[in-house]
């Protein structure tokens, strides 16, 4: 079979793929730096250490101005790292983009539906690979300036009703000890000046005693306690997750079915359709019979375009949740690379279609 047409695009074919390799690879990299230092910020914030700090309740200020340094360090990195891997993932589009010009004009005057199937082929292939590598959606759950009631009732006090007439009654020993004050201050010389010194401090002590009287009495039918009140946000939940990461957690955590069905039929699958779509390209009529049958059998288990859908319901639903807290989704770069393979494998199959029978009607087959 003659295939001396596609040798230069199989060259340029190997160079794009080395290329759109260095980048994938240096994405992943930018993506699993961003993916620590989120994890960082959701540790910073947890709720569970909030809650349980004995200096979180008690020097609010101080140690929230030492989270909020950290947290300032951890979210700019988070945010560098993420804008890198997002840089890559743009020069990896723009190399699929050199790549389809280059391939359609080399094919352009001849073979325009073999070089469109072939260049699509090879971009399907790398945006595959983007999209599994790299995280596809970021879900937490959290609460801004969340508020702790921190109240009691009266009744629920052991002894409120005896503290409250003790109190009364010191209140009123107090105001006796003012009739030893006077008697005190006729003492020639130390008196004034003693009688002085302690009524400052019996008076103080008195002021205290008639407002805690007053308010105990005041709120014998009410609550009484404070709102503690933790600055920023306060982590319940948090998630960043792409297609590996979620076969590598099924795997670990005894779940190795769902691992391998998940892996099969999201990554294993498309691969095979594609490497199928691709040597069809390149072999006879009898061969690529055979081949479309297999890539018609194939395409049925392929979960590539329901995976892109659960995803967006995911996002949805989970920004949408009501559970007394604030929920919030985030769709990230690595879905919109699996997505786009997902678009262009359903034009492959059509492209696909179109080649052969061009080159059948040209008697290249």
């Amino acid at each position: 079979m003659k295939k001396i047409y596609s040798l230069p695009g199989l060259g340029l074919a190997l160079v794009f793929l080395i290329v759109s390799f260095i980048f994938i690879n240096k994405s992943v990299e930018e993506s699993n730096k961003f993916k620590e230092e989120k994890v960082k910020v959701s540790e910073i914030l947890n709720f569970n250490d909030r809650l349980l700090s004995f200096r979180d309740w008690v020097f609010s200020k101080d140690a929230w101005d030492e989270k909020k340094a950290k947290l300032d360090v951890v979210m700019k990195e988070s945010d560098a790292h993420y804008e890198k891997a997002n840089t890559y993932g743009y020069y990896l589009s723009y190399s699929c983009l050199a790549f389809f010009i280059l391939i359609v004009a080399i094919y352009a005057k001849k073979r325009i539906y073999f070089g469109l199937t072939f260049a699509i082929c090879f971009i399907s292939i790398v945006l595959l690979g983007q999209g599994v590598m790299n995280p596809i959606l970021e879900m937490s759950a959290f609460k801004e300036e969340m508020t702790i009631k921190v109240y009691v009732h009266p009744d629920d006090i052991p002894f409120f009703e005896g503290a409250v007439e003790y109190i009364a009654e010191v209140n009123e020993f107090m105001g006796d000890i003012h009739n030893v004050i006077d008697l005190v201050r006729i003492v020639p010389y130390v008196g004034p000046k003693a009688a002085n010194e302690v009524q400052a401090v019996t008076s103080g002590a008195q002021e205290h005693l008639t407002e805690g009287e007053a308010f105990l009495n005041k709120n014998r039918d009410n609550p009484i306690g404070f709102d503690k009140v933790f600055p920023g946000r306060t982590y319940f939940y948090y998630q960043n997750k792409g297609i590996m990461d979620v076969i590598t957690l099924l795997w670990k955590h005894d779940n190795k079915p769902v691992a391998l069905a998940i892996g099969t039929f999201s990554i294993v699958v498309p691969a095979i359709k594609l490497i199928a779509t691709l040597l069809m390209l390149l072999f006879g009529v009898t061969k690529a019979k055979r081949f479309r049958k297999f890539l018609s059998y194939i395409a049925k288990f392929s979960m590539a375009d329901v995976f892109v859908v659960s995803a967006f319901l995911a996002f949805l639903s989970f920004a949408n949740m009501s559970a007394g807290v604030e929920m919030d989704a985030k769709v990230l770069f690595g879905l919109y690379y699996f997505m786009g393979y997902v678009i262009l494998s359903i034009f492959l199959g059509m492209l696909l279609d179109r080649s052969i029978k061009a080159r059948i009607e040209k008697d290249e087959l």
